[in-house]
């Protein structure tokens, strides 16, 4: 059986984009994924795994998720095999479906969004004059 699970941090925003004989949309991303144990330096190993998704969870991905973002996703793991310059090559990533958000959107950007479409600045309580 071919099943993962996964939890992890967006390291960029999802790049999405539709196949083109059939129209189906495919987000692809990473997640950053601290390994489960720290180092005699106090400091962590990070993995950085490529994700695919298809599907209407793709265009999900590409309207709703940011970069630092956290997710939790299932899938399986894909490994393809190409040539490139007569060298063969294998590329692992992982192929989902189910993508979950598990922390909300950074209210600091959407108060920031909110501010600037109605032209309002945001003051300290120091500035204010009474």
């Amino acid at each position: 059986m071919n099943n993962v699970a996964l939890v992890g941090r967006l390291t960029k925003d999802p790049e999405l984009r539709y196949i083109p004989s059939y129209g189906t949309p495919v987000a692809t991303f990473s997640l950053a994924i601290d390994r489960d144990y720290v180092k005699k330096d106090g400091t962590k190993e990070v993995d950085f795994i490529p994700i695919e998704v298809m599907g209407g969870s793709a265009e999900f991905c590409a309207n709703y998720l940011t970069k630092g973002r956290l997710v939790s996703l299932q899938g399986r793991i894909r490994v393809e095999k190409y040539e490139e310059n007569g060298e063969k090559k294998t590329f692992t990533k992982v192929r989902t479906k189910a993508v979950n958000a598990l922390d909300h959107k950074p209210k600091e950007k959407e108060e920031e969004k909110n501010d600037k479409e109605i032209g309002f600045q945001v003051l300290d309580d120091d500035d204010i004059p009474f």
